[in-house]
């Protein structure tokens, strides 16, 4: 069964591209192909070496593995045919063809519960005729599994043909359902196996084939801008009553999958938060992510040949990122079990008020591979090199999780570590991002980068040190040294690594102490870019770019921002940050 479903993957890849372009509902994202690809990749794996279990067991692990590792609507609704599959299993050995015809109807039942708006036409249509034709051949006696499949392939390519009769949308664009049609590529690679043996499945190289990067997907802004997914862990789970919760949100393309123990949801919302906070009702949530599908749409009018991605730990101005299409992959932040996503499911405002609110001392993670790998995906797909500006690999291992996804793109993605954070961070991803709007190459912008990067300072001022003390990243005993001599260390990022830039006298992020500190490091006849980042104090950064560009009289540009979460949950509210580096001479 293994080297069938290997047989049915490489199928449907070599089939991606044609997939992703004929995409067109429930919206047109372009990206079925591309999601039912990298759905079945976790699939595989979680095959791998199971010749000593039962077909249940094995199905309990497919389906398991599909509602981990499923993408978009068509993954989520497979993740739940699967799982109604699994369920009818009887627990032997080997499967015959009444149990496979059995198994198949009821995972086709179950996969039509997963969508909030059934809609015929599309996937759960065509697994509805593949395992009717199954259950047909298996009432009038067919014992042959081979010629059970043989029959199902030849109905569900019928099925897809007929797919545009039931939905106008589709023969308005002249094309069948994509997720059908990835399901009949499926049954393809399937009957391949079949026909020709292990051969053909042996020159398969997985490995090679999910390191090649996505297919161009042609988005498209739809009337909700982040495709939301997680999953809910609990006891007891009743998808009607998830769905039914998520339901009364201004939400699209509803998908709920899974069983009483574990539900993967996957949304289309403009606020993601509100998603979260719906499904954490029922349980605990893992594997939490939100692509704003607006920012994936404007790719197709991105100005170069090399896209810049940076992680939230990056203080930039919204505006910034807008401007030169910076691509930002989110870290995490857990206040006690609750996970929350930068600038998803926590702004910054809220970590600020929670900060104030709350005892506990929230911990900062690493956004996962899978998240790099998912952005630097789309990119390429679209064409594009890629250079990832990351936080300092010593003061986290966001930028090592950047290198792991790199390595799967044969190249084509670089990553850069700026040995800096916040601000400092910030300034480089935006050089480079200039860099690449102006046409150039991927070495050019590294080379530029490296010649900037030692240039690049940044100087932090707490309001109170309690929020470093309470983050680990400064000892009990300074803030009571600190506290007794009234005085206030300037923290600045040196080797990658948190150091002390100086001492101010006074207690607390007092703006002309930390205007004073840079300005003194900057060369008078340089220009330079500034970046100032606060911790819900905005007269306070208003007051330090005063003082700079009072004092300075070759600032580039000045832009303040409110430090996000990464650096917030450190820093606490009333903090400063100021970031700033040299302009380089031939950007514009």
């Amino acid at each position: 069964m293994v080297k069938a479903l290997t047989a049915a993957i490489a199928r449907l890849f070599t089939r991606r591209e044609y997939i992703d372009k004929i995409n067109v509902f429930p919206v047109p994202d372009g990206d079925t192909g591309t999601n039912m690809v990298f759905s079945f990749k976790v699939i595989h794996e979680a095959v791998q070496k199971t010749d000593d279990l039962s077909i249940k067991q094995l199905m309990a692990r497919v389906a398991s593995a599909s509602l981990d590792g499923s993408r978009g609507n068509s993954g989520a609704i497979m993740a739940q045919y699967f799982h109604g599959f699994s369920e009818a299993l009887d627990d032997c050995e080997s499967m015959n063809a009444a149990g496979l015809a059995a198994a198949s109807s009821a995972g086709a039942t179950a996969a039509w519960t997963a969508m909030s708006e059934p809609v015929a036409g599309t996937l759960p249509t065509v697994l509805e005729d593949f395992s009717s034709a199954l259950e047909d051949k298996s009432r009038q006696g067919v014992e042959d599994i081979r010629e059970m499949i043989e029959y199902g392939l030849l109905r569900a390519r019928e099925s897809l043909a007929r797919t545009p009769d039931l939905l106008p949308v589709l023969k308005q664009a002249g094309v069948v359902d994509a997720g059908g049609q990835a399901f009949v590529d499926l049954l393809e690679g399937v009957w391949s196996f079949i026909e020709n043996g292990e051969s053909e499945v042996d020159k398969v190289d997985m490995e090679a084939m999910f390191s090649l990067g996505g297919s161009a997907m042609e988005m498209d802004p739809a009337a909700h801008r982040f495709c939301t997914e997680c999953v809910i862990e609990g006891d007891a789970l009743d998808r009607s009553e998830i769905m039914q919760q998520l339901e009364k949100l201004d939400c699209s393309s509803l998908v709920v999958a899974g069983g009483r123990k574990r539900v993967r949801v996957h949304i289309h919302v403009n606020n993601p938060g509100e998603a979260y906070l719906a499904c954490e009702q029922f349980g605990e949530l893992h594997q939490q992510k939100a692509d704003d599908m607006k920012r994936q749409h404007n790719l197709m009018n991105q100005v170069g040949q090399v896209a810049i991605v940076t992680d939230s730990g990056a203080d930039i101005p919204f505006e910034e990122q807008e401007r030169l299409a910076i691509h930002m992959v989110s870290a995490r932040s857990n206040f006690g079990a609750k996970e929350y996503i930068d600038y998803v499911s926590l702004m910054p405002a809220d970590l600020y008020r929670m900060l104030e609110e709350s005892e506990e001392s929230p911990k900062t993670s690493q956004p996962p591979v899978g998240d790099f790998t998912r952005m630097y995906d789309l990119l390429t797909g679209h064409g594009y090199d890629v250079l990832s500006v990351g936080l300092s690999g010593e003061l986290s291992g966001t930028t090592r999780a950047a290198q792991t996804a790199a390595e799967q793109f044969d190249g084509r993605v670089r990553v850069f570590d700026t040995k800096s954070a916040s601000c400092g961070e910030g300034l480089l991803a935006v050089i480079a991002a200039q860099a690449a709007q102006q046409g150039m190459t991927m070495d050019e912008i590294e080379s530029l980068l490296t010649e900037s990067q030692p240039l690049c300072r940044v100087i932090a001022l707490a309001a109170d040190l309690s929020y470093l003390v309470r983050g680990g990243r400064l000892p009990a005993w300074v803030k009571k040294v600190t506290d007794f001599l009234h005085i206030s260390p300037l923290i600045t990022a040196k080797n990658g690594r948190f150091g002390l830039a100086g001492i101010t006298t006074g207690i607390g992020a007092n703006p002309a102490a930390l205007g004073k500190a840079a300005v003194r490091r900057m060369v008078k006849d340089t220009g330079y870019r500034v970046f100032i980042a606060h911790g819900a104090n905005p007269e306070g950064a208003r007051e330090l770019r005063r003082y700079i560009l009072g004092r300075h009289t070759r600032v580039h540009s000045c832009h303040i921002s409110e430090a996000g979460p990464a650096l917030g949950v450190h820093l606490g509210p009333g903090g400063l940050v100021v970031g700033f580096v040299p302009q380089p001479a031939h950007l514009n």
